[in-house]
């Protein structure tokens, strides 16, 4: 399939939001970070009480960093390094106030603008695929593909699809067997933050995530910077966790809240080292 390549500069505004149930669930944010978790004594399988991130500070706003690795304003990413697919062309630029970022081409699928059929189904050769590859068209065709069942779904031979209530993409073929953790049939969601928020992580913000999260909707929606109208609330709970979050010049205890003027936008230090926010889709104040 053709694809369309147009070179864009993502802009973030302010918004925020996470998920509270049971263990933090930004553990996937801090995995594509590199960052690993810290365990609390003596019991693996709780869930984590912090994680420990590279001494990549993001510091130097003449630089632009990705996977530990620094880039110079002007040069590339090197494309077989880069593990969100659909991000191409990445190139260390400075923008402004902002410092050094990466600017990325955008890729525009065909299939997401094609008036093709509806009974067509545009399908995919490689988990690293951003655009389709192919298509099968025609009810009997389709009908007979392999089916692919997870959730009480069914998907065809070529599909991709992410499993419910994981940070996972998954392509189905003829060697589909439901294991959703073999690196041959899935694959994590990178959803490209050192390459999109690189000055928010500058500046040591929130990330910002939305209520209801799966699947790639664990990736962020937006980070929440300090600024004057912001009040942090120092709840002094007690917490056998030593660990603290960082927002931007500040240090926050875990239990710790931080009041922003968005509406619907709650966040606090739950899972050091990052304060992280959450916005729900209706609230009372």
């Amino acid at each position: 399939m053709k694809v369309v390549i147009s070179v864009v500069v993502m802009i973030v505004g302010t918004v925020v939001a996470d998920s509270g149930h049971g263990c933090e669930d930004i553990s996937d944010y801090y995995l594509e970070l590199g960052c690993t978790p810290v365990k609390k004594a003596g019991n693996s399988s709780e869930c984590p009480k912090a994680f420990t991130c590279p001494d990549i500070k993001y510091t130097d706003p003449a630089k632009c960093y990705y996977r530990g690795v620094a880039y110079e304003p002007g040069a590339a990413i090197p494309q077989s390094e880069i593990l969100n697919p659909c991000s191409r062309v990445c190139v260390c630029q400075i923008s402004g106030d902002v410092g050094a970022r990466f600017e990325c081409a955008q890729v525009d699928c065909v299939e997401t603008f094609s008036s093709e059929k509806r009974e067509c189904l545009y399908t995919f050769n490689s988990l690293n695929d951003c655009c389709s590859t192919g298509s099968v068209c025609g009810k009997d065709a389709v009908a007979a593909l392999k089916n692919c069942e997870i959730d009480d779904r069914s998907f065809k031979e070529g599909e991709m699809f992410e499993p419910a209530n994981r940070h996972k993409i998954c392509l189905c073929s003829s060697e589909w067997d439901g294991n959703i953790d073999s690196n041959k049939s899935c694959r994590d969601i990178n959803c490209g933050i050192e390459l999109h928020y690189q000055p928010k992580l500058r500046q040591n913000c929130a990330p910002v995530f939305s209520e209801h999260q799966s699947g790639s909707s664990k990736c962020p929606i937006g980070f929440q910077c300090p600024n004057d109208s912001i009040k942090v609330t120092r709840l002094n709970k007690v917490t056998e966790v030593t660990e603290k979050c960082v927002f931007g010049n500040d240090t926050l205890a875990v239990g710790d809240e931080v009041t922003v003027m968005e509406k619907c936008v709650t966040c606090k230090c739950g899972l050091p080292p990052s304060i992280h926010c959450i916005k729900v889709e209706t609230c009372d104040n």
